[in-house]
This record gives C-alpha cells, sequence and structure tokens, in this order.
C-alpha cells in the first residue's frame, strides 16, 4: 500500500486535529472513530511521548458505491488519517485508496480515485491554513 505523507510545521496540536475534524467534514466524510494515542496509552499508565491521532473516516456515497460494486473492498473501510508529531512538526498521513486495488473495473478506481483526492485536498487544507496562520 502506498502512503501519502505531508508536513504541517508549527501547527498547535489540539488546533491541527479540530482543523482535520473541519475539513473531513466539508468533503462529505464523517469521523467514524477516533484515537489519540498519547491519551489512550497515558491513560492505561503507559508511556506515549509524542502526540499521534488517527481517525476512521467515511464518504457514506462513495462506500455504498464501492460496497455495490465489490464488497470484498470493505475490508479497507473506513479510510484512515492520521497525524504524527515529528521534531517541530506533524505529519499528515493516509493511504492512497487505489493504491490496494491490484485489479478492479475503471468504475471502482474512479471512485477510489476520487476518494483519494478527497484525502489530498483535507490534508492540504491543513497545510495551507498553517501558511495562512490560522489558529496557531
Amino acid at each position: 500500500m502506498k502512503t501519502v505523507e505531508k508536513t504541517v510545521k508549527g501547527k498547535e496540536f489540539e488546533s491541527l486535529k479540530e482543523k482535520l475534524r473541519k475539513a473531513v467534514e466539508l468533503e462529505g466524510f464523517s469521523i467514524l472513530s477516533e484515537y489519540d494515542f498519547k491519551r489512550i496509552l497515558t491513560s492505561k499508565g503507559k508511556k506515549c511521548d509524542s502526540n499521534v491521532y488517527v481517525v476512521d473516516i467515511c464518504n457514506p456515497s462513495n462506500a455504498e458505491k464501492i460496497l455495490s460494486l465489490d464488497s470484498s473492498v470493505g475490508i479497507h473501510l473506513p479510510c484512515k488519517m492520521g497525524i504524527f508529531e515529528e521534531d517541530d512538526a506533524y505529519k499528515v498521513i493516509y493511504v492512497e485508496p487505489t493504491s490496494f486495488i491490484e485489479k478492479s473495473s475503471p468504475e471502482m478506481l474512479r471512485i477510489l480515485k476520487d476518494v483519494g483526492d478527497a484525502l489530498k485536498r483535507i490534508s492540504t487544507s491543513l497545510i495551507r491554513s498553517q501558511e495562512r496562520g490560522e489558529g496557531t
């Protein structure tokens, strides 16, 4: 699987999480689950030195189309995006949706490309908001 990484410099973690939530919503996705691993591990008495935030996101319209074309692709749903602290910046990472399908119909590839384009816009919006100085 191919992952896509984008770097967001100097962003405050809670602000970046909120920007991600808003960008996900603007693209017609919803957050199904969210995991703040530093908070989770700390609450269990474990150590986590950096912020790690992962969300499971879904666009119901695209999920419906994908599952109607090939229900076995459901193993790759929902999409995941993560924010990972790295030195003085954060990495926004997601799996390129077309990378987990070796053979597929043109319709499936079109839908997965649309989903991938939306994930790219979501991650890019975080970088743009930082460049404009929003929420730092």
